[in-house]
């Protein structure tokens, strides 16, 4: 296998020392210890999250909610005003994190922020299949009907916006199955 430059780059390590508080650590050592992976192994989980997502969630803004409290929340909002939400949503901010993060927009662009949302924000569970242009992404989350209805929304219009491509979606109560030829 041949690697680019910036593949290669990316796998390289460097060791780094670092003084830390000791309730810092008695944490880390005690979070790696219930996942069943070294302090070194959590740490760079931590930084590779702060790399990919933090540093520029933070600039954009965001909030933290409780899936709990997110579904009673769309629960009590109506359909027709949950879809203007989600066109408004979906067509603003998927852009704007893409150009700000890669600094150029494109169908990867796009797909890899979808994964990022989802693995750091909780949006689904994300699953990624292609096979030559024929693309199937699978969304799965605990979140009822309306989140379903919420997140194809969101995703045909940052599509859209980002790649100029209209998916095809089948929406159940708990999944969205988005497929779509690049």
């Amino acid at each position: 296998m041949v690697l680019s430059k910036k593949e290669s780059d990316s796998r390289k390590t460097v060791l780094k020392t670092m003084r830390i508080p000791n309730y810092i650590n008695t944490l880390l050592e005690k979070d790696a210890d219930s996942k069943g992976i070294s302090v070194n192994a959590l740490i760079s989980m931590i930084m590779t999250k702060y790399a990919e997502w933090d540093r520029y969630i933070e600039r954009l803004g965001g909030i933290t909610i409780k899936p709990q409290a997110l579904k009673e929340i769309l629960e009590e909002v109506d359909e027709d005003k949950l879809a203007d939400i989600a066109k408004r949503s979906g067509s603003r901010f998927p852009k704007e994190f893409v150009l700000f993060r890669f600094k150029r927009t494109s169908l990867e662009t796009y797909l890899e922020t979808l994964k990022m949302i989802c693995k750091y924000k909780g949006y689904a569970r994300y699953e990624h299949e292609s096979e030559g242009s024929d693309h199937t992404i699978i969304l799965v989350h605990d979140l009822g009907e309306k989140w379903s209805s919420f997140l194809r929304i969101v995703v045909e219009e940052g599509m859209r916006s980002v790649s100029g491509i209209v998916p095809r979606f089948e929406v159940s109560r708990d999944s969205i199955i988005i497929r779509f030829k690049s």
